[in-house]
């Protein structure tokens, strides 16, 4: 984790507390919220793979998606600087409570081997524009590692004689050195390619994503490297969502990491007319929330039918979940996309709030770590489907939380990228339009679960809220609505 507050403080910017965030002053503002596994430039979420947290004083991000994070808001704001780690961050622990200050070092820490993990083996994965690589470790204790100049530098305990005899680098374009003694290093250098290094547990590993760089692949997003805590934007989980690693020809069901493989969907999608999937939430059985002698599925029903109205206008072919009063499943949903081959997943929905809470205008979600407590709680409610036939009192809420978990060890959406960049483009069209555009956000919805898209849900608007839903109800203010719907997921498209 790196301190934030201290790096804001290094590029000469000033910062304000308002409750639970820390905001930057800027042309283009930074806002980080405790807790939130998500920072916002702007109104652009930039998704992390760990909750940001305040202890110490300060506020800590996970260090690599820290300099994604301070890259993009300096060329937001017209610097052309380029961040990097230099050596190995360590904390001074002789400076007073709430004055911890990071010092970088070329030189690697003295630590002894008690202090280090143990290396049980390497693995190797992926194709040759993303190599992954697997430290497993024999402990939890956390790995000591630098990267500089195309090279990660990691430190264990001293190598047993047969992991030592196993080692060897699997691509020829990677080198791999070992240097054993009262502590062990590794050195894989990587020339040509970008690291992405971030920890796993149960069980306990290190992974590297090694990517080619866009100099190498012009074809390849720049940002995409780190976006995903695991394989890039463009990439897909091995296997038909079983999220099972494949290494040597082999599966092994103790691990859950997707490696890196290429997608042949990607190359069809590129050279034929886009696809798009609308899905009108709730129906049949399932009325949705309900306020005001108002239920979400009809509302939801006509604007998701005007949206795709208005995709088709420009000729886009416009696939719908549901038609009339019918009720698949949250899983159904987005299978039909993905059979279909979509390019991208609309979900509309009505959002609600309890007794004695207001607030109105649209908000756009995508799925990954929740932005907050409301984005936690509005996910359950969306999410209640899933206990159908279920005897277990909260069942919707222990599946939500099962996936939040599958969240915390991995970016289960292979688009959150793209994902994030359609719910920018949808935020943009709704303010041109004049919108209430409340906010981007995040949470785990089951309906954008299987996605193998870029997909987002949108809460049109409050039914809790009479004026809004009044609104929400009058064919003029729906067309309004599905016109900037549909002319955010033209732009996002081209």
């Amino acid at each position: 984790m790196a301190a934030v507050d201290q790096i804001i403080d290094d590029l000469g910017y000033k910062t304000s507390l308002q409750k639970e965030e820390l905001l930057v002053r800027a042309r283009t503002g930074l806002r980080f919220v405790h807790g939130a596994a998500a920072v916002w430039l702007g109104y652009s979420v930039i998704s992390l793979p760990a909750r940001t947290r305040v202890e110490d004083g300060h506020w800590w991000v996970e260090a690599n998606a820290a300099l994604r994070v301070f890259s993009q808001f300096l060329k937001k704001n017209g610097r052309s600087i380029t961040l990097s780690w230099r050596g190995t961050g360590t904390r001074n622990k002789n400076s007073g409570a709430g004055s911890d200050k990071i010092q970088n070092n070329d030189k690697q820490p003295s630590v002894q081997a008690s202090q280090l993990p143990v290396l049980k083996a390497l693995r190797w994965g992926g194709d040759q524009a993303a190599v992954r690589v697997v430290f497993d470790l024999a402990d939890n204790k956390t790995p000591i590692y630098s990267l500089k100049d195309e090279t990660l530098t990691v430190n264990f305990a001293p190598l047993s004689s047969a992991v030592q005899q196993s080692l060897k680098a699997a691509r020829p374009d990677i080198s791999l050195k070992v240097q054993n003694g009262r502590t062990s290093q590794l050195l894989l250098n990587f020339p040509g390619r970008t690291a992405h290094v971030f920890m796993l547990k149960n069980p306990s590993r290190l992974v590297a994503d090694l990517k080619q760089s866009p100099s190498a692949d012009s074809t390849k997003d720049k940002d995409s490297t780190n976006q995903n805590n695991g394989y890039s934007s463009d990439e897909q989980p091995s296997g038909k969502g079983t999220d099972e690693i494949v290494a040597d020809g082999n599966k092994e069901g103790s691990d859950k990491e997707p490696l890196p493989s290429a997608s042949s969907k990607n190359s069809r999608r590129g050279s034929r007319k886009k696809i798009v999937v609308i899905d009108a939430g709730h129906g049949g059985k399932d009325p949705g929330a309900m306020a005001h002698g108002y239920r979400e599925k009809d509302i939801a029903l006509k604007i998701a039918t005007r949206v795709a109205e208005e995709v088709k206008k420009n000729g886009v072919t416009v696939h719908m979940t549901r038609t009339g009063d019918t009720y698949p499943t949250l899983r159904e949903r987005t299978a039909m996309a993905n059979n279909w081959d979509a390019d991208v997943f609309i979900s509309i929905h009505l959002n609600a709030l309890p007794k004695g809470r207001h607030s109105k205008g649209i908000e756009i979600y995508i799925m990954a770590l929740p932005t907050d407590k409301d984005a936690m709680t509005l996910a359950k409610i969306e999410n209640a489907e899933i206990a159908e036939g279920s005897t277990q009192n909260g069942a919707s809420d222990k599946r939500t939380e099962m996936l939040l978990s599958i969240l915390g060890n991995m970016q289960q959406n292979a688009k959150i990228g793209e994902s994030t960049k359609l719910a920018e483009e949808l935020f943009q069209s709704g303010q041109k339009s004049g919108l209430n555009m409340k906010r981007v956000a995040q949470a785990p919805f089951w309906v954008l679960r299987g996605a193998g898209m870029p997909s987002v849900l949108i809460e049109t608007g409050f039914i809790t809220e009479l004026s809004e839903v009044r609104r929400l109800a009058q064919p003029a203010y729906q067309q309004k609505l599905a016109k900037a719907i549909a002319a955010g997921i033209i732009n996002f498209i081209k």
